[in-house]
């Protein structure tokens, strides 16, 4: 084929890429999504308001080429939805252009390179990307360029097109996140390429494979000189180099995403299931994702996807026939690559696999394979036919003359049609009216792209932007917080405030409030009780006819509908004002509704913690919803917060508590819970008698971390147990769980745990019923799944060593039924101290009647603002439980807190449970306050309480009248 002809074609190609990637750009696909709306927002801080990155750490991390690309073009035709794809339709275009180029010199054939153009021109798969505003459109036309300059480069022995092809590659690293393994196939393709010696005696070397012209031509073919070799990766190396820095000084950044979606063993799927259903997606079945598929519609259909087979075999057999390096080099890329750039896709096995968007690494070189299998039928065809007509001119005494003339034709191959420009036609006529009636017809119209596109928050924007909302106050619900597509798509977005998932109503302190709730995160059931006003949306309908967002306004605060009133002051900044909360079974929720009012705001963000425990501490469940940012909040807002609880399954029937308040989490401090005097009660309020029944034997079942799956009765089976620890110190509590099922009423029986001394002789832990004997084996409702937690303390004076522990299950007359080892424990002796050490400060105050505080030691600290305290406490009698030690710095006015340690003695690592009477316990902290604080006195309070209702112990002490907290020396501020 001619140059001439060839650019025909390559208009052509272009011409049908442009008609199916430019037309209807802002309504094909709806939406924009969260991620396209992410990207269009940071091009427009690139090309908008003067950002400058290297890397974006924002979103998971993105690579930035396609926002300075993109924000480029903003600066031209601002920042819209419009400009944002339509970059992404020139990505496309140049790489459908480019894919011609990089096939001319990797394969050398114009018509094999058009073929893979047009066929990259028709692809629903390419044309989909096209079309969506995301950065990964820009790997495959970095990808093309790169293969394009270096190819030609050792085809023309040019130097400068070798360096060229280091800055394309380096730039690749800036595209999109599954660029990283592109170098990968590249080193492995360069190895036919290195010979000669490391000689500095020019960047190339003639292939002597090749066939050698006159020494004053061009010559046809060259071998990578290992200078040039250099000279190629060191371009791209010192190109990649900023980005690196910024990984080696940001690691976390390089693999947070990487660690989001890679292989770990909870993943459903092994590494080689993946590898098969990544190697699928090219004609088998294909990305189920509708945001970037028809799901299951694979690459290639089922003629192409084979040709595509024969195309890789041909690579295969050309770089084992090839002669000039070159040649071996490029077909040796094109048949490696598949393997490494599905790797992207095939190793995510905890996403969507196979994934059309982290397979995008193939574009454009796999598009060559089908083209390069067709044109192996094709030529196989041709000496087919060519082969016949020889035949049947050696024959032709005994034909006719007309068919006599035409088989000499055929044998001369005067009639050799020039079936490729067919082949190209079709591909682009037939090809592109059936991608064009995929896309168009069938997937972007639907309702599950819509709504999987965010388009139900794109008409809300809009929406948004056409109502006169002065005066008011904006709540919006979305799955997530700060949406992008609200922020890319509205004027207005600033004044929004939001309730992420819908699972808080939150009423202004004054005025009018307008609620927007789309269909990704509909009106909540329970606050239809509330919003009585909706407003017509009409002209917002979505393709299934139905409205993609509702719309309610409330003229002023209602009425609260609590079934269980409340006053339970967090830290003077927010006051739970009642709770309604309902039962449940294992393996459901707790559902549970709060109702709060905000008083102050925040000193740093909060977000709430609900706690699903028993009578003995143990947590069944826990949620921390974020359901109204506390950065939002205002003073005199009221806000009514849905909490769904999960219950684990095995959960055993009966009564338990919801314990429930406020923590940062950037550092896991609680507000504290005030008293009606505006003391210090606890960090938490607790919700006493939520009542679980047994649940249903779930489908499947959940695994225990040691498994053992034993019948110890035909109706009863020992799934497995679960140790927290495999050493304990002498007055420490051993913790196990079993794992029981039971298909039918149980007979009486009881758990028994032994230790094993070195004689084998049984010192016995315990004789149980499940649930610390709470929930006897004949009470069971079955069938059941029951997770029964075991504790026992080992005794002060229990012998140090190590000892196998035993269950032994026994029948109603003593008889062993079943026995299980349940491995090692290993028993240390606790360290005690009953001599008190000196002390600063002696006193003697008690707590409870039961521990005494001895005295204590208050120093400042060697930084601005520290003090060190130590409390020497004293066990008067066994403790009754495991108390919490208070200790507060107050400020001026004897508010709480300016500093504060709620924990276990020793930093949690000595619970009073523990202590025997008489016993010493040196208690250390450290006191950290602002060095910015007036000078003077600040009150310091200790004191002890129980952890599950902030009840405090009684103190006493000579001298001083009773109370719940001890005053020691003031904390004292000075200034020099």
């Amino acid at each position: 084929m001619s140059q001439r002809r060839a650019l025909v074609w390559l208009v052509a190609c272009l011409l049908v890429a442009a008609a199916l990637r430019l037309p209807d750009l802002t309504t094909y696909p709806p939406g924009p999504h969260y991620d396209e709306a992410a990207d269009g927002l940071l091009a427009g801080d690139v090309g908008l308001r003067g950002a400058r990155p290297i890397f974006i750490p924002s979103y998971t991390g993105k690579e930035v080429l396609f926002f300075y690309l993109t924000g480029g073009l903003m600066r031209l035709l601002g920042q819209s939805l419009f400009s944002l794809r339509l970059a992404s339709a020139f990505f496309g275009l140049l790489t459908v252009a480019a894919a011609y180029r990089a096939g001319r010199e990797l394969i050398g054939d114009r018509r094999v390179a058009l073929l893979g153009a047009a066929l990259l021109a028709v692809s629903f798969w390419h044309l989909l990307f096209s079309r969506l505003g995301l950065r990964s459109i820009s790997q495959p036309l970095l990808q093309a360029l790169t293969l394009a300059a270096l190819y030609r480069s050792l085809r023309s022995s040019s130097f400068i097109l070798l360096a060229a092809a280091g800055v394309l590659l380096g730039l690749t690293a800036y595209t999109y996140l599954a660029a990283r393994l592109f170098p990968l196939p590249l080193v492995v393709a360069c190895l036919p390429l290195l010979g000669g010696d490391w000689g500095m005696r020019g960047f190339f070397r003639r292939d002597e494979g090749g066939k050698m012209k006159d020494e004053r031509q061009k010559r046809p073919s060259f071998i990578l000189h290992p200078s040039s070799f250099i000279l190629f990766w060191g371009v791209a190396l010192f190109i990649v180099s900023p980005l690196l820095v910024y990984f080696v000084q940001h690691p976390e950044t390089f693999w947070v995403r990487i660690s989001q979606v890679a292989p770990a063993g909870d993943a459903p799927l092994t590494i080689p299931q993946g590898y098969l259903k990544a190697l699928g997606m090219l004609f088998v079945e294909g990305d189920p994702y509708w945001r970037f598929n028809l799901p299951g519609r694979p690459l290639f259909n089922g003629l192409w996807g084979g040709l595509l087979v024969v195309g890789w075999l041909v690579c295969l057999g050309r770089w084992r026939r090839a002669t000039a390096g070159w040649q071996r080099s490029a077909y040796l890329f094109l048949a490696v690559l598949p393997l490494f750039m599905l790797l992207p896709t095939a190793l995510a096995t905890r996403e969507i696999l196979p994934s059309n968007l982290r397979a995008i690494g193939l574009i454009p070189f796999i598009f060559y394979l089908p083209a390069l299998g067709l044109w192996f039928v094709g030529q196989s065809a041709r000496l087919l036919v060519g082969q016949s007509a020889r035949l049947l001119v050696g024959q032709s005494a005994r034909l006719p003359r007309a068919s006599q003339r035409l088989a000499r034709q055929f044998a001369s191959q005067r009639l050799a049609l020039q079936w490729g420009e067919i082949v190209i036609a079709l591909v682009l006529v037939v090809g592109g009216w059936a991608t064009a009636g995929a896309y168009f017809g069938e997937w972007a119209t639907r309702a599950d792209v819509y709504y999987e596109s965010d388009a139900d928050l794109a008409a809300l924007s809009r929406y948004l932007d056409q109502t006169d909302v002065s005066g008011m106050t904006v709540y919006v619900g979305a799955l997530h917080y700060r949406h992008p597509t609200v922020a890319f798509m509205s004027q207005r977005y600033g004044q929004v405030k939001w309730l992420p998932g819908s699972q808080a109503l939150v009423f202004p302190a004054a005025g009018p409030a307008l609620y927007l709730f789309p269909r990704s995160s509909p009106t909540p059931d329970w606050g239809q009780t509330y919003l009585l006003r909706p407003l017509p949306v009409a002209g917002f309908f979505g393709p299934d006819d139905r409205l993609p967002f509702q719309a309610y306004l409330l003229d002023e605060s209602p009425g609260l509908f609590m079934e269980n009133p409340a006053e339970v002051n967090f830290g003077n900044v927010i006051t739970l004002l009642g709770y309604n909360v309902s039962g449940t079974a294992a393996g459901s929720h707790v559902s549970l509704t709060l109702y709060w009012r905000v008083d102050g705001p925040p000193a740093a963000g909060l977000r709430a913690f609900v706690h699903l425990e028993d009578g003995w501490g143990y947590r069944w469940g826990q949620v921390e919803p974020d359901a109204y940012p506390s950065e939002q909040w205002m003073v005199g807002e009221t806000m009514i917060q849905r909490v769904e609880v999960a219950v684990r399954p095995g959960t055993p029937p009966g009564s338990y508590r919801l314990r429930l308040g406020w923590f940062a989490p950037g550092n896991g401090r609680r507000l504290p819970h005030l008293d009606d005097a505006g003391r210090y009660a606890g960090d938490a309020f607790v919700i006493e008698n939520v009542a679980i029944a047994a649940g249903p034997i779930p489908n499947p079942l959940p695994a225990p971390p040691i498994a053992l799956n034993v019948a110890v009765r035909p109706e009863l089976q020992l799934l497995g147990y679960e140790r927290a620890t495999e050493s304990v110190g002498t007055g420490e509590t051993l913790w196990l769980a079993l794992w029981w099922q039971a298909s039918a009423p149980l007979p009486p029986l009881v758990a028994r745990l032994e230790a094993r001394r070195p004689d084998d002789t049984p010192l016995i832990l315990a004789d149980t019923q499940p649930v610390h004997n709470t929930y006897p084996f004949t009470d069971w409702v079955t069938p059941q799944l029951v997770i029964d937690h075991v504790t026992t303390q080992i005794a002060a004076d229990f012998p140090a060593g190590t000892y196998p522990i035993w269950l032994r299950l026994l029948d109603a007359s003593g008889e062993t039924l079943y026995t299980a080892d349940l491995g090692p424990l290993t028993v240390t002796a606790t360290e005690r101290l009953y001599s008190p050490p000196p002390m600063t400060y002696p006193l003697a105050a008690t707590f409870g009647g039961e521990i005494a505080l001895l005295g204590y030691d208050l120093a400042a600290g060697e930084q601005p603002g520290a003090y060190q305290l130590t409390l020497v406490w004293q066990a008067v009698q066994q403790p009754a439980a495991d108390y919490t030690v208070f200790v507060h710095v107050l400020d001026a006015n004897g508010v709480c807190c300016l500093w504060q340690s709620d924990a276990m003695p020793r930093q949690g690592a000595y619970p009073t449970g523990r202590w025997l009477p008489g016993e010493v316990v040196v208690d250390e902290y450290t006191i950290q306050i602002a060095a910015d604080l007036p000078p003077g006195d600040y009150p310091l309070e200790v004191g002890l309480y129980v952890a599950e209702d902030g009840r405090r112990l009684l103190m006493e002490m000579t001298g001083v009248e009773p109370g719940d907290a001890l005053w020691l020396r003031p904390v004292r501020v000075e200034r020099e």
